[in-house]
């Protein structure tokens, strides 16, 4: 199975490495037929040289062609040539060419017009994009696909220039990794996102702009810097000069969606348990001495009459709800692109579920595979939810079956009188391999 990944993998590799050492067999071939006198051989070697030509043009090339196209990518330069910079380039080169060769005065001052304007435009760009201060602020929780408000600043400290036309960029770095029964790799990516656009920028003076960020997926992001960038003054070429900045660390959540139908199949009184604790319910719980931190409308003035000091009631907590929703992150067999998309949607009903439940001022537990958490109730507890639910991946493990054993019984629901939660199950496992003591008591969705 391993190999057949891997030959599947390096196919193209492969292929082109064949035909590649066929032609030079069938060149070496056609060389030796000639110093023989061989000339049929000579024939049949030409014509499979000229084939594997063909299939190298047509097989070999295209994926080097894209190769380079992605490495030139990732070179990053800080200077580039616009649209219009290459038909002024065009002009240059002609006019320079035309020039030398006819020894036309005219052409030569056309030619030093054309390269003092060059100058002006990289000294410019180089004066506009010196001494600026980049800076942003990003939200505390950040939702994947929804617009994360970002405020920027520019700050230019040049005593005597403004600069004009500044881009504004982020720079940020992303790790996947693809990991094969065999070893596991690990690639680093770093991608740019536009942040902000200022056409004026004062000397000596900070402005400000409020821009709207998207993230499409959940996971981590790394600002390690920012980039800024000008077309100043003619639009010919782009100059680039990089910032350094401390690196941010971005947790995106996954977006809870409007729960579905999968909630209205649980039990009325799922997860409740009678509380006779204090709390903001609404039957009386006792009467006690006010403190400076109890709410003035909960005074209870005729027993302050009564006792000639203030005087507060205690009401009974509402009923509790436990509830403890479990991901199974363990990976089963089958295509890898479909397991992806059924864990990303897992993760998303999980994030929904507990968003749900947290907003019915439920006590909730979230488990993630091996990683197990701790009841709680409120926003913060919600946040922290979802940020283990933005970092979680699946868990390759070389014995799934014994692992997700495991955490069958980790989340199997004890006895229901002695207060126990109710569990939700949310699993890529296939139907009829769950023990029956955790199907039974829980409520499971199959992704």
């Amino acid at each position: 199975m391993f190999w057949w990944r891997f030959l599947k993998a390096r196919r193209n590799t492969i292929l082109g490495s064949l035909i590649v050492f066929g032609g030079v067999c069938a060149a070496v071939v056609t060389v030796l037929a000639r110093r023989v006198g061989d000339w049929q051989l000579a024939r049949l070697g030409a014509i499979a040289s000229l084939v594997s030509v063909v299939l190298i043009v047509v097989f070999v090339v295209p994926p080097l062609t894209r190769s380079a196209r992605a490495e030139a990518a990732q070179l990053d330069l800080p200077f580039q040539v616009t649209a219009g910079g290459w038909i002024f380039l065009s002009v240059y080169t002609v006019v320079a060419f035309a020039a030398w060769n006819t020894g036309n005065n005219l052409l030569f001052l056309i030619f030093s017009v054309l390269t003092s304007t060059a100058f002006v435009a990289w000294a410019a760009a180089r004066a506009a994009l010196r001494d600026l201060v980049v800076s942003a602020r990003f939200p505390d929780h950040i939702f994947a696909g929804e617009p994360a408000p970002v405020i920027v600043s520019l700050h230019n400290t040049k005593r005597l220039l403004p600069s004009f036309s500044v881009l504004v960029e982020a720079r940020s770095r992303t790790e996947g990794a693809s990991q094969w029964r065999g070893f596991r790799r690990t690639r680093q990516h770093f991608s740019k996102r536009v942040l902000a656009y200022f056409m004026y920028a004062p000397r000596r003076a900070r402005v400000e702009q409020r821009v709207e960020q998207t993230f499409a997926r959940r996971g981590r992001a790394l600002v390690t810097g920012f980039e800024v960038s000008t077309r100043f003054p003619f639009g010919f070429f782009r100059l680039r000069r990089r910032l350094r900045a401390r690196d941010v660390e971005l947790i995106i959540y996954p977006k809870p969606e409007r729960p579905g139908d999968e909630l209205h199949l649980l039990p009325v009184d799922a997860g409740q348990m009678p509380s006779a604790r204090r709390g903001a319910g609404h039957d009386l719980h006792s009467l006690r001495d006010y403190q400076p931190r109890d709410d003035m409308r909960h005074v209870d003035w005729k027993a302050t009459a009564r006792h000639s000091r203030l005087i507060v009631r205690e009401f009974t907590a509402e009923d509790e709800r436990r509830v403890h929703i479990a991901l199974d992150t363990f990976a089963c067999d089958g295509e890898e692109s479909d397991l992806a998309a059924r864990f990303e949607r897992g993760v998303t009903e999980a994030a929904s579920i507990a968003t749900h439940f947290i907003d019915e001022r439920a006590e909730l537990r979230l488990t993630l595979g091996d990683e197990e958490g701790k009841y709680g109730i409120g926003r913060e507890h919600l946040y922290d939810c979802l940020h283990r639910l933005a970092l979680v991946a699946p868990a390759h493990s070389p014995d799934s079956a014994r692992s997700r054993q495991e955490f069958w019984q980790r989340v199997a629901p004890t006895a229901r009188a002695a207060g126990d939660n109710y569990v939700i199950l949310l699993t890529t496992a296939a139907p009829g391999t769950i023990p029956a003591n955790v199907w039974r008591k829980s409520h499971v969705i199959y992704l």
